[in-house]
Order: structure tokens, then C-alpha cells, then sequence
């Protein structure tokens, strides 16, 4: 089935660092076909392989209620086998299945992700390909759809940063964005929409390492031979100084012809002032730069400064 010869971009980056006005903008090119929301496909049909098989019981049984919930309770109490794991990933599919939700819904309805999932598990190889064959799968059947010659798949999964190698070794196609955002201001944005939504509310400790951690993600792609001139990395703070410049610049790296004036009518378009709904407390904020003098306290910009300091010194922020 699968036809990986098109071109895709994968947007990635710590969450909060921009990654959703980015796609914004990169979709608005008129041969980019954009998935509209974040499939997250890697964490949920390939991470379950890595993960689950080498669990042990006490961290199993700290998750024992999503576990029994997606998996059984076979699993629970004696570990996972490969069958497990295969029929907790069409049981999560389901669970996520609303309209609501992330995840792959858009790319395959129930059925269509049911029998996709039962042909990938009977192909030989190990678990590992078969996952990745899956999520190759997915993205051909919402191309296909979608898409015509000449088209650009676009993604948009914050922590497929996790991800890039496979993805760029899966996908001979396939280009990564990174962007990068100083860590305190993602800080305060998760701050900002910690009282609206419970997935912000991790703390500044938290969302320190996890910014950290996604920064050595980019810096070890980056330095990577076989994947270097296939990732290129834009700056927030870059983009909200010369958006056009900015885009310009990312138009050229996913070789997608434009005009300056197609790029600035794009800007214009996508400019942040002009979103409903946006500010505070909002999924989409003002964007501001240097928001974390304002909205964090001395004790957060001090622990954020502990946790990452050196990383926020060499990228320039401090």
C-alpha cells in the first residue's frame, strides 16, 4: 500500500514553542496538504513496542488502571506479549476515538484502522517495522485522499522530536522544522493555560526538563551526518521579529515555490492578531516575547535557570 515517494514535513519542537503558528503558516502554501490535527502516531502504535515489553511489575502496577483499561489484565499481572500490545493499541484508538480528541482519527475511521492494524500485524518482521509500516500506512491512505502530484504532506507533533530518526529513516521524502523557543516563555505559557487544561498543568520543574530535553533531541539530529541537511530549525523569537524572512527561509529548505508577495499575503493571514478566541487562558495566546518577565514569579525564573541554564546561555536567552 504504501507510497512514501511524496514529500512530508514533520513539525516538531517542545510544546509551546510556536509549533501550531508555524504550521499555520507552512499550510497555507497551496500545495501543502495538512493533517489538521496532531496524530501523535509514533507515541501511540511504535512507543507501546519499546516501552511495554520491558516493564516490570511495580511500574506496571503504578499504571494499573490504564493498563487494565487498554489491555487486560493478563498483562497486568504477567507483562506483555506482542498480541497485548497490538490489541491495546486498537482499544486506545478507540478510547481516543472522539470528536474532540488528537490522535488518528482523521487519518483512518475504526474500521479502516482495524483492519489496517490486523494486516500490519500479519506481516513478517519484527513489531518495531510492522508499527512503523502502520504509520506509513496511515499517512498514505490520508494522502491519497487529499493529495495530488505534486503535493506536500504536513504533520504537526510536537514531541515526534522524539522520533526524528525514525522518521527520516522511514520516510526518504521527509524533512523536519524544529522550533525552538526560550524556555522560560514556554513556561509561561503553560502556566497560562494550566487552570483550562489539565495536560498544562506540569509545573516549572517539569516543563523545564521537558524543554531541555527536547533541545538535546535537536541538537543530537542536527549533529547527525545522515540527517543534518534535512532539519531545519526556526527560532520564535526569529519569526516574530521577520515572519516573511522566516518563511521564506522554510519555503526554500521544503523546496516549495512561492513569491514574495505569496509569502507575505501568507503572513498576513496568519498573523496572530488576527485569531478569534486567542489571549489569556486561550490554547492560542498573544505570542509574546519575554512574556516570562511578566507572568513568572522569582521562584520559577530562578528553578528554570537551575534546571536549564546552560542551554538557555548558548542559545542566547541569557
Amino acid at each position: 500500500m504504501q507510497s512514501t515517494d511524496y514529500p512530508k514535513l514533520f513539525v516538531v519542537g517542545c510544546p509551546r514553542s510556536g509549533t501550531s503558528w508555524v504550521t499555520k503558516l507552512i499550510a497555507s502554501h497551496h500545495t501543502v496538504v495538512e493533517i489538521p490535527i496532531e496524530t501523535h502516531a509514533y507515541p501511540f502504535l511504535y512507543e507501546p513496542f519499546l516501552r511495554l515489553p520491558a516493564q516490570r511489575l511495580p511500574s506496571r502496577l503504578r499504571s494499573w488502571k490504564g493498563i487494565v483499561r487498554r489491555y487486560g489484565l493478563w498483562p497486568l499481572l504477567l507483562g506483555f506479549e506482542s498480541s497485548d500490545i497490538w490489541r491495546g493499541i486498537l482499544r486506545n484508538y478507540e478510547i481516543l476515538n472522539t470528536e474532540n480528541s488528537h490522535g488518528l482519527r482523521l487519518l483512518a475511521d475504526y474500521s479502516t484502522f482495524e483492519s489496517l492494524l490486523q494486516t500490519a500485524q500479519l506481516r513478517p518482521g519484527p513489531d518495531l517495522e510492522k508499527a512503523e509500516q502502520l504509520i506509513g500506512d496511515l499517512f498514505d491512505l490520508f494522502f491519497q485522499e487529499k493529495g495530488q502530484a505534486g503535493s506536500t504532506l504536513l504533520e504537526k507533533t510536537p514531541m515526534h522530536i522524539r522520533y526524528c530518526d525514525r522518521i527520516l529513516q522511514r520516510f526518504p521524502n521527509a524533512q523536519i522544522i524544529e522550533v525552538i523557543r526560550d524556555g522560560r516563555d514556554v513556561c509561561a505559557s503553560f502556566q497560562a493555560l494550566a487552570q483550562q487544561f489539565a495536560w498544562a498543568d506540569m509545573g516549572t520543574a517539569a516543563v523545564m526538563h521537558q524543554w531541555k530535553s527536547c533541545i538535546a533531541l535537536g541538537e543530537k539530529w542536527r549533529s547527525h551526518s545522515e540527517f543534518a541537511d534535512r532539519i531545519h530549525t526556526v527560532r520564535f523569537e526569529a519569526l516574530k521579529a521577520d515572519a516573511e524572512d522566516q518563511l521564506q527561509q522554510i519555503f526554500s529548505f521544503a523546496n516549495l515555490d512561492t513569491t514574495p508577495q505569496q509569502v507575505s499575503e501568507i503572513v498576513q493571514s496568519a498573523d496572530i492578531r488576527r485569531v478569534k478566541d486567542k489571549g489569556e487562558g486561550q490554547y492560542v495566546r498573544k505570542g509574546i516575547v519575554g512574556d516570562w518577565k511578566e507572568r513568572l514569579s522569582a521562584e520559577d525564573v530562578a528553578m528554570c535557570e537551575a534546571i536549564a541554564g546552560e542551554q538557555l546561555k548558548y542559545l542566547g536567552y541569557m
